[in-house]
C-alpha cells in the first residue's frame, strides 16, 4: 500500500494518490503547450518519490524544499547576508531569542531523513535568519495584516518560536509577496473579481491571501502532485468555504455556476484555457516560469493577459539556467505584453538573487504606485 495516505475524506475525492492520477490524466488530454517542461518532469519524480516516502503529512519537510524554502545558515546565502546587513544598520536582540522546533528533516536530494542542520550553530543560525525575516516583514506591514498569524501545523512545518508565534520562512516569504502586491493596488486590498495563481505550489501565498482577506477569490492552479497537494492542504483548513474541486469536465459552461460561486478553485493548466476573458483581477506567478519552455513562458503570459483585468505579480530568478531544456532566462527575457504597464520592477529587497514586478494589464488600470517607482524606500526595523 503506497503511504501517500488519504488525509481527510472530505478533502476532495479519494485518496492522494488517486487525486495525483486524475490529474496526470487530464494533462494528457490536453495540448502540449500546457505539459510539463523536462525541469517539471525530473522535479515531479523527486516528489513523488518524498510524497511516497514521507505523506502527506510531512510535506513541508520533504517536497517544500523544491518549492521555495531554502535553509540559509550563513552568510554564503544571499537572503542571510542580506538581513545581516540589515540589522547591521539598526541592531536587534530579540532575533537571538528565536529557536528552532525539533524534529528531523526528509532531505530534499535523497530522500532520506537526516537533520540538515548538523550542529546547534546551525540550528541557532537558522532561527536567527528567520526571526530577523519576520521582523522585517513587520517593518513593512504598516496595517498589521500579519502580526498575529501563525504558520499552520498542517504538513508538519520547519517552524521557530519567537515572540510567542510559529514563524517558517514560507509565512515571511508569503507576507513580503502580499505586502509588494497591496501596497500598489488601489485601496491595498486584493480585487473583487479574485485571484489567480500559476504555479501555486502547495498553497502558502494562497493561504496568507485567504487567511488575510476571508472574503476573496481564489484559483489555483498547478500540476500534480502540487495541485493535489495544495487542493487538500486549502481543503482541510478551509472546510467550510465554498470549494471547487478538481474535476474533468467537458465545457466550461457545464461547471460555470458552481465555479464562480466558490472562494477556492482548483484547475491544471489546461483547464485554464476555458476560462473566459478578464475572469480575475490579479494574477500572480511565484518562481515558475522560469522553469518552463520559451514557448510556454509567452503562452502563459498570453493567457493571463487574456483572463485579468487588472495586475500581474512576477517573481522570478534575474537569471535562470534551466539545463534540462536548455534554456538560460534573463530579467529582460521575459516576453511582456506591449500593452501593460510596469508599476514596478525592481530587485527584491531580501532574495537579492530574485526580481519582482507588477504590471497593469489594462492601460486604464489604476495603480497605488506611479509607474516604474524603483526600489521602494525601506523602512526602519521594528524595535521592541
Amino acid at each position: 500500500m503506497s503511504r501517500i495516505e488519504d488525509a481527510d475524506a472530505d478533502a476532495g475525492t479519494g485518496s492522494l494518490d488517486d487525486r495525483i492520477g486524475a490529474m496526470v490524466t487530464e494533462l494528457e488530454l490536453g495540448p502540449a503547450i500546457t505539459r510539463p517542461s523536462e525541469y517539471w518532469d525530473h522535479l515531479n519524480e523527486l516528489n513523488l518519490r518524498q510524497l511516497a516516502a514521507g505523506g502527506f503529512e510531512e510535506f513541508k519537510r520533504t517536497i517544500n524544499g523544491n518549492y521555495f524554502q531554502w535553509l540559509p545558515t550563513s552568510p554564503a546565502d544571499p537572503q542571510f547576508r542580506r538581513l545581516l546587513l540589515k540589522f547591521a544598520r539598526h541592531p536587534s536582540l530579540p532575533p537571538l531569542t528565536a529557536r528552532l522546533d525539533e524534529g528531523a528533516y526528509v532531505d530534499d536530494r535523497e530522500s532520506e531523513v537526516v537533520d540538515p542542520f548538523r550542529s546547534p550553530a546551525r540550528r541557532r543560525a537558522y532561527s536567527w535568519f528567520v526571526a530577523s525575516l519576520w521582523e522585517y516583514v513587520g517593518s513593512r506591514d504598516d496595517r498589521g495584516l500579519t502580526r498575529s498569524l501563525d504558520e499552520p501545523s498542517l504538513g508538519n512545518p520547519l517552524v521557530v518560536s519567537y515572540r510567542g508565534r510559529r514563524v517558517s520562512q514560507d509565512l515571511c516569504n508569503s507576507a513580503l509577496e502580499m505586502i509588494a502586491i497591496l501596497d500598489a493596488l488601489p485601496g491595498r486590498r486584493p480585487p473583487q473579481d479574485g485571484i489567480l495563481e500559476l504555479g501555486g505550489g502547495y498553497g502558502r501565498l494562497a493561504w496568507m491571501f485567504l487567511e488575510c482577506f476571508p472574503t476573496v477569490r481564489y484559483v489555483v492552479v498547478d500540476i500534480p502532485p502540487a495541485l493535489a497537494v495544495a487542493e487538500r492542504y486549502l481543503s482541510l483548513l478551509y472546510p467550510s468555504r465554498r470549494r471547487f474541486g478538481f474535476r474533468h469536465f467537458g465545457s466550461f459552461d457545464a461547471v460555470r455556476d458552481e465555479f464562480e460561486d466558490a472562494q477556492i478553485a482548483f484547475l491544471t493548466p489546461n483547464q485554464v484555457a476555458a476560462m473566459p476573458d478578464s475572469s480575475v483581477g490579479l494574477s500572480i506567478n511565484v518562481s515558475s516560469l522560469h522553469e518552463m519552455r520559451s514557448e510556454q513562458i509567452a503562452f502563459y503570459l498570453e493567457t493571463i493577459d487574456r483572463l485579468t483585468d487588472g495586475h500581474f505579480y512576477s517573481k522570478q530568478w534575474i537569471r535562470s539556467v534551466n539545463r534540462f531544456d536548455g534554456l538560460v532566462i534573463n530579467r529582460e527575457d521575459y516576453p511582456i505584453p506591449t500593452s501593460w504597464r510596469t508599476v514596478f520592477n525592481r530587485q527584491h529587497p531580501i532574495q537579492t538573487p530574485f526580481f519582482e514586478a507588477l504590471f497593469a494589464t489594462r492601460p486604464e488600470t489604476e495603480s497605488n504606485l506611479p509607474a516604474d517607482p524603483g526600489t521602494a524606500r525601506e523602512p526602519a526595523l521594528r524595535q521592541e
